[in-house]
């Protein structure tokens, strides 16, 4: 029973820790807030952990810092598994495995649908636009192109695509990555539930 109280209580302190780190990283938008005294405390008290997920370079696409995400993704999950151990009293390691899967959809997931959110706004200026570039424009292009022509040739072998259908083809071809995922990983997470061990 004392078990139990001690994994519930360690996943309420990562619960308040997330929220703390969330706190964290909304406060990074807002410079004056940053270097206050709160937004200093909470430096010290996240940055620690936080940056131990910027290094990893992967999770950086062009201006875009997706290392935050997994680090909650972290948080939350060892949250969840002390939860879990808390309830159960058990522990299984289908119960784990699928756990695991849940997170890492969770943030593959996140990482599909900014991606497809900026790809359709980016197809909406171009194509309500004429004179859609600028240097925020010029910047997305920069961050997109890699991913968008990449997509892009699977479709036509490398011969030149315009970049509206490029745009699309490359909306396309994420929604249909994240529907597939998805698919996968409610199966992959349902067998891993049904483990008996």
């Amino acid at each position: 029973m004392e078990i139990a109280r001690l994994f519930q209580l360690l996943a309420s302190v990562i619960s308040f820790y997330t929220m703390v780190c969330f706190v964290r990283i909304l406060i990074t938008w807002i410079p004056s807030a940053q270097y206050s005294k709160v937004g200093r405390i909470l430096s010290a008290v996240c940055d620690p952990y936080l940056n131990l997920f910027r290094r990893i370079r992967f999770l950086r696409i062009g201006m875009f810092d997706l290392s935050p995400a997994l680090a909650l993704c972290v948080l939350i999950g060892a949250s969840s598994i002390l939860g879990n151990l808390a309830v159960e009293r058990s522990f299984t390691l289908g119960g784990l495995l699928a756990i695991i899967l849940y997170l890492l959809w969770s943030v593959t997931s996140s990482i599909l649908g900014f991606l497809i959110i900026l790809l359709i706004v980016r197809l909406v200026v171009l194509l309500m636009r004429k004179d859609s570039y600028g240097s925020i424009w010029d910047s997305l292009d920069r961050t997109l192109n890699p991913i968008v022509f990449r997509m892009t040739s699977i479709f036509t072998r490398g011969s030149p695509t315009p970049y509206k259908n490029a745009l699309i083809f490359a909306i396309l071809t994420s929604a249909g990555i994240w529907i597939a995922l998805r698919l996968v990983i409610s199966i992959l997470i349902g067998i891993c539930q049904r483990l008996p061990i």
